[in-house]
């Protein structure tokens, strides 16, 4: 599952390429339009935001919690935190565009990062909750050794998926900044 952010108003450097996908383009046509439209999207930071639910929920919570708690509500954590097209305004955008930037700035968003990365690489084991620590399943998917926990009994717990890179904090507040606002789909 991804979560794929686009401009309400993003700024545009340039046109956006386009192609008839009705009159069947062919091969090198389609590749030719997915680098033009790869170039674009560079070019225009506003226009779109990708990441996978594994980097988007830490980020979106360092987000609302850690920088803007003042701006973002309480809904728009929860609605931003899945994918059917809830909008974060142009003024909250800019304010989010803002506070990673003076964060950055002072050197604490490195900081936090590592922290968290830190935090989240020592997370220990616990009891495996696909087949409560005995070590085996016996259900319609597998009979025989867990394959969550390869037969420990014990796995990490799922925090432990969830990543968090300065880098892409930093490529979310760019895009912030261009975007006019955005919508989470």
């Amino acid at each position: 599952m991804g979560f794929d952010l686009y401009g309400e108003d993003p700024k545009f450097a340039d046109k956006k390429p386009a192609i008839n996908w009705e009159s069947k383009p062919s091969e090198k046509e389609s590749e030719k339009f997915f680098k033009q439209m790869q170039k674009f999207e560079d070019d225009n930071p506003g226009y779109y935001f990708r990441n996978n639910v594994w980097n988007w929920r830490p980020m979106w919570f360092f987000v609302c919690n850690e920088l803007a708690p003042k701006v973002l509500s309480e809904e728009d954590l929860e609605k931003g935190m899945y994918n059917d097209g809830y909008v974060i305004s142009a003024l909250k955008a800019n304010h989010i565009a803002d506070k990673i930037e003076a964060y950055d700035k002072k050197g604490a968003l490195d900081k936090f990062v590592n922290e968290f990365e830190e935090a989240r690489e020592a997370l220990p084991k616990v009891l495996c909750e696909i087949c409560s620590g005995k070590g085996f399943r016996n259900d319609e998917h597998v009979k025989g050794k867990c394959n969550a926990c390869d037969g420990e009994g014990k796995d990490y717990p799922i925090q432990r998926q969830y990543p968090m890179s300065a880098e892409n904090v930093r490529e979310f507040g760019k895009f912030c900044r261009n975007s006019g606002g955005f919508g989470v789909y």
